[in-house]
């Protein structure tokens, strides 16, 4: 069906075609609804990743690797240990489906290794001391070195021999007590979402049930750990792009009214785009299933760009009705002059989103699935809805010409680069030289490493984030450590040597804090164990026979003397909290390897997270065996490997695609090139302008430049359109300039919206997309013309 048989189509029959539009728009809103929102970070990473699949492995294997910490601080340390004592019960008699552990003390552990205290001491030390008693025998000896006497060498064994110094009490407090900590642990990974959702649920129940302020009327209970800060980051990105979607519909429906002086225009503009917002989200819900934090916020943006077709076919419709030609006729000029600048401008959108399909990053291919198929569904909606319900509702006999601010502007700027064009030009090539200059060490690294600039603002300054440094000096280590699961137990040893090599070999100061495996908390192997007990009962059978001579003396051999009940310990005897960071849900104990940066390594450095990733993310052994692993590090390294690898293949496909369509349907080679021309000068100005403004890329604003190329084609395009049908140049540019810097405009308000967030990483996207917006608009609006102008 050729365009003009649809226009006549449309226009005889617009209520079923607007039936058939309302249907399939109550379809994909039903659908859109169904949408989950995931926001961690490996749900943007390719699903065959490495990173992904190794940390998919250890979620299946394991049963939780995250934490969740409550925070009870009052100053009355009793009460804080009653409350904890209450929750921990609570939380304890949850399904295994909402907690795996809850502690606050580790009072059983102490008494464990106190109790054995002499198995856990170096067989080198026993042997000393046993040496050290006997010598005492002789009435010739006498001892120089404090250090070489039994009591000293028992400290020595004593203070070796402690696993818990850190909690001196045996409970997760702060010293004096004013601060108490029950840890938790939900099942599955360190991103299980829901699991944490759930027990985070179930904490909040329980504190109000207790009444805290029965225990101390001061009392105060906070909830920290990585499970808050995804918690807390979801929910801010949910009322992000809420606010955001609010913030652009209305900013978007006030500049629709101001350019075409009436409301009335609000629906003919918004149906298209909603209904194109619409068709996108349900392919995601058929496609995916769930939004991710890259596709999550597309309804602001799609909704800012797919106005854009609606805008210029109402507006060129708008000026033939102002000239006095009926509705139909008006119709039927406007798409036959508009619809291939159109088409060009949304299926040039569609392609630089769709380039983003080939590529492994689902951050970017999801992105590219959802913004192309809004692009495509809102222009088809312009060119049948639109016209469906100006057939329904325009009944205007005469019209006002509009004196609307965008056309004011575009009158000035259309004078001024047809009248100045060598002034225009000169500052063309001014801004092009000033942003070649910073980009060579921009793009060398334009990566952003703080990992704060990619978090809620709020939340950093509030809520987990605010707790979790004064939490944490109680632990000393994070509690969320990179798990490493060997292939055999046997290879634990040889992946710490391996880790801790390169540590100490990479630049830079050491990030690994301790490496620990269940083999740390035995006193050594069997046959190591059997020759302590034998020194063991070498010191019993000394003691036996040589009775002590007085009261003081007996103290102090009970103090020295080794218990007689001491036998080889085992995995099995080790406490069940011991033991279970280190058992695997089958049962399995021994094959896992915690690895914990250091006290003072900030986790907030990507930097810092790519070394540790480095260490840890490919273990290779002597055997060959390769030993893979997964973490907050090893995604976030996975992510930038991921963008490096995949953000110049969709630029490029981008550019491309774009340069491909241009070359098609502009009409003329000559036209083709200069609007590519413009858009190419437009993106490298974005790129200056994010240089000299230290805007970092992240996951997020990357985006931008592949999706610019097709966005900002639409302004280049339809100027040039409008100039080779109109013989005068300054008013083509500036009938037609109205109109784009109208559609710029509203895509600038779906970037500027996410301006507005308080999550910094999607306000560095908007800031990102917005310099690109500007740069081709002030391309297309003063560079195109004042070219032509010259040349003419």
């Amino acid at each position: 069906m050729s365009f003009d048989a649809l226009a006549t189509f449309v226009w005889r029959r617009p209520r079923t075609v607007l039936l058939a539009a309302g249907l399939l728009f109550a379809l994909a809103l039903g659908l859109a609804s169904r949408l989950e929102l995931r926001t961690n970070a490996a749900e943007l990473l390719p699903s065959k990743d490495p990173a992904v699949v190794e940390l998919d492995r250890i979620a299946r294997e394991l049963d939780g690797t995250s934490v969740l910490q409550l925070a009870i601080e009052s100053p009355d340390r009793a009460a804080n240990l009653r409350l904890a004592a209450f929750l921990t019960a609570r939380l304890r008699a949850l399904g295994p489906d909402t907690i795996v552990s809850a502690a606050y003390d580790v009072r059983a552990e102490k008494k464990f290794f106190h109790d054995h205290r002499w198995l856990y001491a170096p067989l080198e030390d026993l042997e000393d001391l046993r040496d050290a008693i006997e010598r005492e025998k002789n009435p010739l000896f006498v001892e120089l070195d404090d250090s070489q006497t039994p009591e000293g060498i028992l400290h020595r064994m004593e203070k070796k021999s402690s696993r818990l110094d850190l909690f001196p009490t045996g409970y997760f407090e702060s010293s004096g007590g004013k601060l108490v900590v029950i840890v938790c642990r939900p099942p599955g990974g360190l991103f299980a979402e829901h699991a944490g959702e759930r027990l985070e649920r179930a904490a909040r129940r329980f504190i109000a049930e207790a009444h805290i302020e029965r225990y101390q009327p001061q009392m105060k209970v906070g909830l920290t750990g990585d499970v808050m800060s995804q918690l807390e980051e979801r929910a801010a990105l949910e009322h992000d792009l809420a606010f955001a979607t609010l913030v652009c519909v209305t900013l978007v429906c006030l500049a629709v009214v101001l350019f075409f002086g009436r409301i009335g225009a609000l629906p003919l503009l918004g149906v298209p785009a909603l209904l194109g917002v619409a068709v996108a989200f349900a392919v995601a819900e058929l496609a995916f299933g769930y939004l991710n934090a890259s596709t999550a916020f597309l309804g602001s943006i799609v909704v800012g760009n797919g106005i854009n077709a609606p805008i210029i076919l109402l507006s060129r419709y708008e000026e033939e009705r102002r000239a006095g030609a009926r509705p139909e006729a008006s119709w039927r000029v406007a798409l036959a002059q508009a619809v291939r600048p159109t088409a060009i401008a949304s299926l040039g959108a569609a392609l630089a989103y769709g380039s983003l399909v080939f590529t492994r990053f689902r951050g970017f291919s999801q992105f590219g699935v959802i913004g192309a198929t809004g692009m495509v569904a809102a222009w088809l909606a312009a060119v049948t809805v639109l016209p469906a319900l100006l057939a329904v509702g325009d009944l205007r006999t005469t019209l006002i010409r509009s004196g609307a601010p965008g056309r004011t502007v575009a009158s000035r700027l259309a004078h001024l680069a047809t009248h100045r064009p060598r002034l225009c030009l000169g500052l063309f090539a001014l801004l092009t030289v000033s942003a070649i200059v910073p980009l060579r060490a921009y793009l060398h690294d334009p990566f952003e490493y703080d990992l704060r600039n990619l978090r809620n603002r709020k939340s950093l300054e509030s809520g987990a984030a605010k707790l979790a440094p004064r939490v944490d000096r109680i632990f000393g280590l994070t509690l969320t450590p990179s798990v490493v699961v060997a292939d055999e137990r046997a290879h634990t040893a040889e992946i710490r040597k391996v880790i801790l090599d390169r540590d100490r070999r990479l630049p830079g100061r050491p990030l690994i804090g301790a490496i620990a495996t269940v083999d740390d908390y035995l006193p050594g192997d069997l046959a190591t164990q059997r020759k302590k007990l034998a020194v063991l009962a070498e010191l019993r059978r000394f003691y036996d026979q040589h009775p002590p001579g007085d009261a003081k003396e007996k103290d102090r051999r009970s103090e020295l003397r080794p218990p007689d009940d001491l036998r080889p310990i085992t995995d099995a005897d080790l406490p069940e909290a011991v033991r279970r960071p280190f058992t695997e849900r089958d049962g399995t104990l021994g094959r896992i390897v915690l690895v914990y940066h250091g006290a003072n390594v900030s986790v907030w450095d990507g930097k810092n997270l790519m070394r540790i990733a480095d260490m840890i993310e490919e273990i290779p052994l002597e055997d060959g065996t390769v030993v893979r692993s997964s973490g907050q590090a090893v995604i976030f390294s996975a992510m930038i490997r991921s963008i490096v690898h995949d953000a110049p293949r969709a630029t490029l496909a981008s550019f491309l695609l774009v340069a491909l369509l241009v070359l098609l349907l502009a009409g003329s080679t000559r036209g083709a090139l200069l609007v590519l021309a413009t858009l190419s000068a437009g993106v490298l100005w974005m790129l200056g302008a994010a240089a000299w403004l230290g805007v970092r890329t992240n996951f997020l604003d990357f985006i931008a430049l592949p999706i610019t190329f097709g966005i900002g084609v639409d302004y280049g395009i339809n100027i040039w359109r409008r100039i080779s049908l109109e013989p005068d140049l300054e008013r083509a540019v500036a009938h037609t300039g109205g109109a784009v810097a109208l559609c710029s405009l509203t895509t600038i308000i779906g970037y500027g919206a996410l301006l507005v967030a308080d999550n910094l990483a999607l306000q560095s996207f908007g800031a990102m997309a917005i310099l690109g917006e500007l740069a081709c608009l002030s391309a297309a609006l003063i560079g195109l013309p004042a070219w032509l102008a010259r040349r003419r």
